[in-house]
């Protein structure tokens, strides 16, 4: 569904929550994405979350009566910087972003647009582009469908959804840094409709100090425990998209040399569906597990020597 702004807008407003901590480099790009957005009923509410650099500097640069700042006084991680921003927020629709990331500037119009638009849906998820550190190597992420969220965190990072989701699910949970957006979603997947806008609206940054690639084993198996704390009350339901998640994420620990959670992460993926163990890749995997870097090095080296043998039952070859 490809949405258009109306000329006749509604006119809700819409608070934008962006933490920083310690981004000077990207933060007034992130700014300024918000503050030119066509749609212009917003608040932007910035929360320093303890920042050493020039972060708080560049805030203040702005004059803009849309724009608060909040300051922690000491680093309390990303969670706890939503919650205090969203506890100041007072608009009709909610988001938040990065100080490394930045919108088009018709997202938020589009966002709002579809929800005034789609009865019965409360939160919306939009396509995004992601880029590097320079804001080259454009590659569009098409996020979704919402039914891989079971899966994995797959909504991405251009969202929107009403004060009623953000009223019955409450603040994002503290002890979860680096999968607190996930367990969010799956918090709202059990009692709101969500859905698609098949727009990119969003510019996802991946850089050597960004989140996502500073600490992807530890969300890895944090989000397995979130699956497992949501999901595990509707077995029938989830045990193969469960069974599924956990044997990706054994390999992609087992890829970061992290073997005894990968070996735990295996053995959940054949409690939830015993059945996996059929397939050839899990099979590979169990061996990896089994024998090692070095062990599988070693089996396919002996597979290499005797591939060519004929094996002793076997018949002599025809002249």
């Amino acid at each position: 569904m490809t949405v258009s702004p109306s000329t006749t807008m509604p006119t809700k407003r819409v608070s934008i929550i962006l933490p920083v901590y310690n981004g000077a480099g990207y933060l007034r790009q992130a700014i300024d994405s918000c503050l030119t957005q066509t749609y212009q009923n917003l608040e932007l509410i910035v929360v320093d979350d303890g920042s050493q650099d020039n972060s708080v500097e560049i805030v203040k640069t702005y004059t803009d009566s849309r724009l608060t700042l909040i300051q922690h006084d000491r680093n309390k991680k990303l969670p706890a910087a939503l919650n205090t921003g969203f506890s100041h927020s007072i608009g009709s629709y909610l988001t938040w972003t990065s100080h490394d990331n930045y919108y088009v500037p018709t997202a938020i119009a589009e966002l709002v647009q579809f929800l005034e638009d789609s009865r019965g849906v409360d939160f919306v998820y939009s396509d995004e582009y992601i880029i590097d550190e320079r804001d080259g190597s454009v590659q569009l992420d098409r996020t979704g469908p919402v039914e891989r969220l079971v899966e994995q965190s797959c909504l991405g990072g251009c969202f929107l959804y009403t004060r009623a989701v953000y009223e019955q699910l409450g603040p994002y949970d503290e002890r979860l840094f680096l999968a607190e957006d996930y367990d969010y979603w799956l918090r709202a997947l059990s009692s709101f409709k969500l859905a698609h806008l098949d727009r990119a609206l969003y510019y996802y940054r991946l850089h050597p100090r960004s989140l996502t690639v500073l600490y992807t084993a530890d969300g890895v198996e944090l989000a397995l425990r979130i699956r497992r704390r949501h999901l595990t009350h509707h077995p029938v339901r989830y045990r193969r998209p469960l069974s599924r998640a956990h044997a990706s994420a054994s390999r992609l620990l087992l890829d970061a040399h992290r073997r005894r959670a990968a070996t735990r992460a295996a053995l959940w993926s054949v409690l939830f569906d015993p059945t996996i163990v059929g397939r050839h890749d899990f099979k590979i995997l169990l061996a990896e597990l089994g024998l090692g870097a070095r062990g599988m090095q070693l089996l396919r080296h002996f597979k290499k020597l005797v591939g060519g043998r004929p094996s002793p039952s076997a018949p002599p070859p025809l002249p």
